[in-house]
């Protein structure tokens, strides 16, 4: 018994395969052929993107972009910062004088500045509420270095076992004055 196997010739446009499409139902859909052209591209691709290099690269390409998009719209954010507006009531009907965008959120940002939030409990503007924070955070800081620096110091004078105990003692003084 003889077995004889003819194979046709191959090219990157022989068809190897249906392309499915999967909807949201779950029901299988042709949507064309794949060709071994298709094959190879896909198994190039895959190759590409599991490459260490291709991370870098599509990195630098979306810096890039994200560049080109910033230089695009500037002088469009620009305009609209500068070109005059009139301000509308509810029904979109011009009210009051022109102004500028810019000019609105100077304003809306003074509102903020200097509106009291809540005026039962806190009676300060917004702006002396965040520096005074500010102010105190870095006060704790400094105040914490300074601490460190004390214990450093009575270490090397008079030992650690002392200084352990010294520092208990300051700790235990400290709660019940609280």
């Amino acid at each position: 018994m003889e077995i004889k196997i003819v194979i046709d010739e191959v090219t990157l446009s022989t068809i190897v395969g249906d392309i499915v499409r999967v909807d949201e139902d779950g029901d299988e859909y042709v949507d064309g052929q794949m060709t071994v052209a298709d094959k190879v591209a896909s198994q190039i691709k895959n190759a590409v993107i599991k490459a260490p290099e291709y991370a870098a690269l599509r990195e630098r390409v979306t810096q890039i972009r994200t560049e080109e998009i910033r230089e695009a719209v500037r002088p469009l954010i620009r305009e609209a910062l500068e070109r005059p507006i009139r301000k509308t009531n509810y029904y979109g009907e011009a009210t009051g004088q022109e102004t500028t965008l810019s000019e609105i959120i100077m304003d809306e940002a003074k509102k903020v500045f200097t509106e009291v939030k809540d005026s039962y409990r806190d009676k300060r503007p917004f702006i002396t509420q965040v520096v005074q924070a500010e102010v105190q955070r870095a006060f704790q800081k400094d105040i914490q270095e300074q601490v460190q620096e004390a214990r450093r110091a009575i270490a090397e004078q008079l030992g650690t076992n002392i200084s352990e105990q010294v520092v208990k003692t300051a700790l235990k003084a400290l709660q019940g004055a609280k």
